[in-house]
């Protein structure tokens, strides 16, 4: 099971981090937000806003990003700064 890491808003409502059964050649991005909103309705209200971003390695990447079952997997919502 691959972790996968939640901050802000999106970890205020599903907590630190969830786990995914990746297959050995990824997904998508999109995929992974998929699989993981449709658990529950908690899930979906969390992953499907269009303020949340998803990181693979650190790095912030689009919806079209492989994400493989080594790398550190996170979704985060976007915070505003003063």
């Amino acid at each position: 099971m691959t972790r996968i890491l939640f901050f802000g808003r999106v970890g205020e409502r599903l907590g630190p981090e969830g786990r995914l059964d990746l297959p050995a050649e990824g997904l998508p991005v999109r995929e992974i937000r998929r699989l993981l909103a449709e658990r529950d309705e908690v899930a979906a209200g969390a992953l499907l806003r269009p303020d949340v971003r998803a990181s693979v390695d650190l790095v912030v990447v689009g919806e079209d990003a492989l994400a493989r079952p080594d790398q550190e997997i996170a979704f985060f919502s976007l915070f505003s700064g003063g």
